[in-house]
């Protein structure tokens, strides 16, 4: 009886449980504060740049999945081996996504402990110092536990809940708030604003849907699961409600800021103030809706955040994930340590909110590497057979690696303005 009432779960997770560590890892505190910011400042008019990342995003997943899937391999040992100058590719990859996650880990812990405790003043209307200290403790602990003992088929489900609950609230949340469909439509027409920092957020919205991080996860992910060519149709059909939910997550949480902040003309600078400046405008129910999205999304996030490292290593060994190992255990142990310190990492550096669109701006300028590298190996028609690419793959390829390259152009610019900013007159 007990394992009658476990099917319908264990048959979602038997199908979607690879897209559910890429809609848990895409979706969380970065992309919120990165769609909450573009929204907060311009509307619905950057919603162009969530379609075609959306759109890339699905061929990208596709791409790095069908190779694993026809030759058994991950794509950074693939790189490795099987490209010129392969070695020092894959291991250049492999540091810049680990140092840019980690990196990223101080703004989504720094970020989740301010909105926590912020909710705990908007219940409690009381808040100390001690408080700040007892959430970040328990909250790392937790963390620290769940990744140090979790196996696959354990993290599986418990993303899944978490992504339920994120949905669900910022869904919800956005239907309370939205805009103009007319203003959702003609923010369709690609552009860029013309103002200081709009290059830098538009590779961020890039870099927090499309980066290569979610694009080795997927690889990673099928090979642990064990599908297998036979599993591309099965594959495909993940992709596309991964893709689908990312797409809705990321527009929901943009219309909730344009709905509410860019009507007041308060762009978001901190998520505490995001919460502050929406709580009058929305109510109280909307408002606790989007907090326990964001809390959903940030902790269902940091988790393949922190496992990037010891995933990323396995990809390049072509190694089975094994959470029990030396090098994972010093990972995730680096991770929770950074993220135990980041609430109190000193907000005159760099704000948690800038520091995730930072972040995803960095992994928007390596993601040609990674877009480039799948499609040279894709056209291998000693590893891939009759499964090699197809003319009409290879048009999606370049045009995915034009994207990524317009993408890390932006980026580049963006955050050489950034750097032109903070250096004495």
């Amino acid at each position: 009886m007990q394992n009658e009432k476990r099917r319908p779960l264990g048959k979602v997770l038997e199908v979607l449980g690879p897209g559910l560590f890429l809609i848990g890892y895409n979706i969380g505190t970065g992309s919120v504060t990165t769609m909450a910011s573009a929204g907060s400042r311009w509307g619905m008019s950057l919603t162009w740049t969530v379609v075609l990342s959306c759109v890339f995003t699905y061929v990208g997943i596709l791409t790095f999945g069908r190779y694993t899937l026809v030759t058994g391999d991950t794509i950074l040992y693939a790189i490795k081996r099987r490209l010129p100058f392969g070695k020092g590719i894959s291991l250049f990859l492999l540091a810049a996504v680990t140092m840019a996650e980690f990196a990223g880990i101080t703004g989504l812990m720094a970020i989740i402990v301010d909105l926590v405790l912020e909710w705990i003043r908007f219940a409690t209307g009381y808040y100390n110092g001690a408080i700040k200290f007892l959430v970040t403790g328990i909250g790392t602990g937790l963390l620290f536990w769940v990744l140090w003992r979790g196996g696959y088929a354990f993290l599986e489900k418990l993303l899944s809940i978490l992504v339920a609950v994120m949905g669900v609230s910022f869904v919800l949340t956005a239907l309370l708030l939205v805009p103009s469909w007319r203003d959702i439509l003609v923010g369709l027409v690609p552009r860029v604003p013309q103002e200081p920092g709009a290059s830098l957020l538009v590779a961020g919205m890039a870099g927090t849907t499309f980066s290569s991080a979610i694009l080795y996860c997927r690889s990673i992910t099928l090979k642990q699961k064990g599908w297998k060519a036979d599993d591309e149709k099965r594959s495909r059909t993940d992709a596309i409600v991964s893709v689908g939910t990312m797409f809705i997550l990321s527009i929901a949480v943009m219309i909730c800021a344009a709905g509410t902040l860019y009507i007041a003309r308060q762009p978001v600078e901190a998520a505490v103030d995001m919460v502050r400046t929406i709580e009058p405008l929305a109510g109280r129910f909307a408002i606790t809706l989007f907090v326990v999205g964001i809390i959903g999304a940030g902790v269902s996030s940091l988790i393949p955040t922190i496992l990037i490292g010891p995933w990323l290593i396995s990809d390049y060994t072509n190694k089975p994930l094994n959470p029990r190992s030396t090098s994972s255990r010093v990972l995730v142990s680096i991770g929770s340590l950074i993220a135990l310190g980041a609430p109190y990492f000193p907000p005159t550096i760099a704000k948690p909110v800038f520091l995730m669109i930072l972040t995803m701006a960095l992994l928007a300028v390596i993601l040609p590497f990674s877009t480039i590298a799948i499609t040279v190996l894709l056209n291998q028609k000693k590893y891939m057979g009759a499964r090699a690419n197809s003319a009409v793959m290879n048009v999606a390829c370049l045009a995915t690696i034009l994207f990524s390259m317009v993408m890390s152009y932006y980026a580049i610019i963006g955050l050489w303005e950034y750097v032109q900013t903070k250096l004495p007159a």
